[in-house]
């Protein structure tokens, strides 16, 4: 009899220790999912940033542009006798307003690819990563633009 009461307690210490071991391991696995999350919000919040950063600066672009309209229009027609600047030159800002809505359409374009992350192949990926690069090119070209259109009205007014 105290062989089998023996025989049980080891049985139930073994059965204790496994029962201890899954619950450690379901502890590290808890503990690494939160981090994995952690890690994920960190991320999503980062990507956030980036797009916001992105909207701020393209906004201050358009404002900027918006400005340089407005003064090639009065410079075009003060003084009225005779004006700063021709006209017709007040185009390029209205160009560089048009490609900077092509931007804004573009930029549209890859939110709505972005929506559909979770299905994406490898390929799909990497065509991401070519779409976002090529937007920040338009992006700074659109601000080259912006300066030259700045630099033309500075040259033509002093």
């Amino acid at each position: 009899m105290e062989k089998e009461s023996q025989k049980i307690l080891e049985e139930i210490n073994k059965s204790l220790k496994e029962i201890n071991a899954r619950q450690q391991t379901a502890e590290m696995f808890a503990e690494t999912d939160k981090l994995f999350d952690k890690s994920d919000r960190r991320v999503e919040h980062s990507i956030n940033q980036i797009q916001n950063s992105f909207d701020r600066i393209h906004d201050k672009v358009f404002n900027f542009n918006n400005i340089l309209i407005g003064a090639y229009l009065v410079l075009g027609t003060f003084p009225d006798n005779s004006p700063k600047l021709e006209l017709w030159t007040v185009i390029f800002p209205i160009l560089n307003l048009v490609f900077l809505i092509y931007i804004d359409v573009r930029q549209m374009e890859i939110h709505r690819f972005a929506s559909n992350e979770q299905e994406w192949t490898d390929k799909e990926r990497d065509l991401y990563g070519k779409k976002i690069s090529k937007q920040t090119n338009f992006s700074l070209f659109a601000l080259f633009l912006s300066l030259c259109c700045l630099t033309y009205l500075i040259k033509n007014v002093v």
